[in-house]
């Protein structure tokens, strides 16, 4: 006992003599004086490395929201999404406004098939409500998990909310997808900029050429950025030889990176959004900026910051923002975006005024209600004639149901049953991210074909 206590009234002489002194700072010798008290007398179980964890991590909540350090299966994690191979649910997600919402479900994926929509906020996982969120990470941690497994989210559309259930499957995330459009035209689309997009940008640009493709939409929207290097390598498709990015770190040093100027089409528009972010934004302000191709959709995300990694040996990780990017006009876009040429929203329904439909249901003739109407929008915006009276499951409304089960190869009987619910749901997902339906695609192809 006698000891404790000389051991406790050292400590505490020492915390007394620094906090009182003149001269007094918060220093090393504070700190560990402080940690010493602590383990010596706090009433419950904390080891030194939880400590020195905790003390870590409180100095990275003190710098900018995209500094962290990694404990191991964030830093996992974080490897997993810079190489683009993950397992979860299949959707590109983003924190903005301290909400979490789906930027774009990845084609064929388990969050495609369950519905989910671009815009779609997450509101709860396992019904376990989110609030504010201030670290997207550890959020998109709990989304995550082994193959097979399910996790069950509470979505917000439109002010009301639902559940789903979602069975997590492996998600390789392919960065790039190309395709000829309207008969000349390439269609580029960059998922994020991973460590091997460029050779899969050079395969997609060298593909197109062979078939005398001249002018081209590069999409990038929803894409949340990655690699500077890729980006700058991936530049000299789609800008002019010359200044791409400009870098200046916190002792004002500036680092140019320049694009190699093998510009492979004669025309081209560039398709963003508000979650085109980091190097997307980069990309898109210097075709901007180099007046090489037309910006159309909305103002991108606005990260014009650089962070380095450094792996520790026991697996964890540092990420650290140590510079600032700057378009090749020296300006900067960070936290302002890049402002798109010509200003267009995506879809041409709006998909926030849509009633939700609910797919555990069944609905035949004779049936009304906002439960109908939901089914009713989906078929119409589809193209299946429908002319009942809005929320009355009347002739057409059955016809109509009757032809989508027979164009995908389900009984025809025209009753809307949770099987056939489903089906419409995934298919009007589908068709809600088509070209159809895509106004800031129809515009790209407008501009080029002047």
């Amino acid at each position: 006992m006698g000891r404790f206590l000389c051991s406790l009234v050292t400590v505490m002489v020492l915390i007394t003599n620094i906090a009182f002194a003149d001269d007094f700072v918060k220093n090393e010798e504070f700190f560990n004086a402080v940690k010493n008290y602590i383990t010596k007398n706090y009433a419950g179980e904390i080891t030194d490395d939880e400590l020195y964890d905790a003390a870590i991590k409180g100095m990275f909540e003190k710098l900018d929201k995209h500094s962290m350090y990694m404990d191991k299966e964030t830093k996992e994690s974080f490897s997993q999404s810079v190489s683009g191979k993950m397992f979860g649910i299949g959707a590109l997600i983003n924190a903005k406004d301290g909400k979490l919402k789906i930027v774009e479900p990845i084609e064929d994926s388990p969050a495609q098939k369950a519905g989910l929509m671009p815009g779609d906020i997450i509101v709860a996982i396992e019904d376990e409500r989110l609030g504010e969120i201030k670290d997207i990470r550890e959020v998109i941690d709990k989304i995550k998990g082994e193959k097979g497994t399910n996790v069950n989210l509470t979505i917000s559309r439109s002010g009301k909310e639902f559940k789903v259930d979602i069975k997590r499957d492996e998600i390789k995330i392919k960065s790039v997808k190309y395709r000829v459009i309207e008969g000349d035209i390439g269609y580029i689309k960059i998922s994020q900029f991973t460590t091997d997009v460029a050779d899969e940008v050079q395969v997609a640009v060298d593909k197109l050429r062979e078939q005398g493709i001249k002018k081209a939409v590069l999409d990038l929207r929803g894409n949340p950025g990655g690699s500077l290097s890729a980006v700058v390598e991936v530049s000299k498709h789609f800008v002019p030889k010359g200044k791409v990015v400009i870098v200046r770190d916190a002792k004002d040093k500036v680092i140019n990176h320049y694009s190699k100027g093998e510009v492979a089409f004669d025309k081209l528009t560039v398709l963003v959004d508000e979650n085109s972010a980091s190097a997307s934004e980069l990309l898109s302000g210097a075709i901007q900026d180099t007046k090489s191709g037309t910006l159309i959709g909305k103002t991108t995300y606005g990260k014009g910051t650089v962070q380095t990694v450094l792996p520790l040996k026991n697996g964890e990780g540092i990420k650290l923002t140590i510079a600032k990017y700057y378009l090749p006009s020296d300006r900067s876009i960070d936290g302002t975006g890049v402002t798109p040429d010509i200003d267009c929203d995506r879809f041409d329904i709006d998909v926030d005024k849509l009633m939700e439909l609910n797919k555990e249901m069944k609905l035949s003739k004779g049936d009304a209600g906002l439960e109908v109407l939901a089914v009713q929008e989906r078929l119409g915006a589809m193209g299946y004639d429908i002319n009942d009276p809005k929320g009355i499951y009347q002739d057409s409304t059955f016809k109509a149901v009757e032809k989508f089960q027979a164009d995908n190869g389900l009984y025809g009987y025209g009753v809307a049953d949770v099987t056939t619910l489903n089906k419409i749901n995934e298919e009007f997902v589908k068709f809600m991210t088509s070209d159809k339906m895509d106004k800031q695609l129809k515009k790209s192809i407008e501009i080029l074909n002047k």
